[in-house]
């Protein structure tokens, strides 16, 4: 079964690295320039679920380049081993998830300034 490693740059600060600026750059992506409140929060959904999946296969990478074997260890094990990288990516949504929801805000206000925009230029016509 696969153990639990000690934290190392490789092992955790990279992994955090590209999941924080994965919840900073993905729900901008996702939203595009709507003016539609649901589709912005569907975005920071959609965006959180592909950053818990894409923790969860970071995390399998990096313990596969630590030695560890982690397509035998599924091969045995499957929903045990799926729920460890899981809740690894999980733990790490304590770090990117604070960022995420800093990316909403920041989406939504540039919703609100769009919406304002676009109010001001019906009145002038």
């Amino acid at each position: 079964m696969i153990q639990p490693q000690p934290i190392g740059l490789l092992n955790t600060a990279l992994p955090l690295a590209v999941l924080v600026a994965g919840a900073a750059l993905l729900p901008g992506l996702l939203a595009g320039t709507t003016l539609s409140r649901w589709r912005v929060a569907g975005a920071v959904v959609l965006a959180a679920l592909v950053l818990l999946v894409a923790g969860a296969a970071i995390f399998v990478l990096v313990y596969a380049l630590g030695g560890a074997r982690p397509g035998a260890a599924m091969a045995q094990a499957p929903v045990a081993v799926a729920l460890f990288f899981l809740r690894l990516s999980a733990k790490a949504a304590l770090l990117w998830g604070p960022v995420l929801a800093l990316a909403w805000l920041v989406l939504l206000q540039g919703l609100e300034k769009r919406r304002g925009e676009e109010m001001a230029r019906e009145k002038r016509r």
